[in-house]
């Protein structure tokens, strides 16, 4: 008697840990590719690994509002940004100013929403991620 209740509970411990109640990982994302990923990058691309950060960072915050990836919607895309900006110190640092300060008259009359509770060091990856969108690989 004392094996069989024994056996019982074992079984019914095997059972509860045998079925896996946490959602199982949409399989339309590899390992390497998250669902941030997959909305930031346009045609199913992901960031380049050293740029990763920038793009979550991007999308955690309110930055699809105004910007999109590929096409101008109330601000400009990122990849006009980064066609326009050679990726450099200087540009990073310039982008990132903008990005926690709020901008004017860059590109056109409305003004860039400042965001002032980004830390520096945030700000200059989002705008490395966003330089490295850059294909056409000449200034304007």
């Amino acid at each position: 008697m004392k094996s069989t209740v024994i056996v019982y509970i074992c079984c019914l411990c095997l059972l509860a840990f045998s079925c896996d109640s946490r959602p199982k990982q949409n399989p339309k994302y590899t390992p390497a590719t998250s669902a941030t990923d997959s909305v930031i990058n346009s045609g199913g691309k992901v960031a380049v690994e050293n740029y990763r950060e920038g793009a979550r960072m991007i999308a955690a915050n309110d930055c699809f509002t105004c910007h999109r990836v590929e096409e101008k919607t109330i601000g400009p895309s990122y990849r006009e940004v980064a066609a326009r900006y050679h990726f450099n110190d200087g540009n990073v640092e310039n982008l990132a100013h903008s990005i926690m300060y709020g901008a004017k008259g860059l590109w056109g009359e409305r003004e860039m929403t400042p965001h002032p509770g980004l830390e520096k060091r945030d700000a200059m990856e989002m705008a490395r991620y966003i330089l490295s969108l850059d294909t056409t690989n000449k200034a304007n």
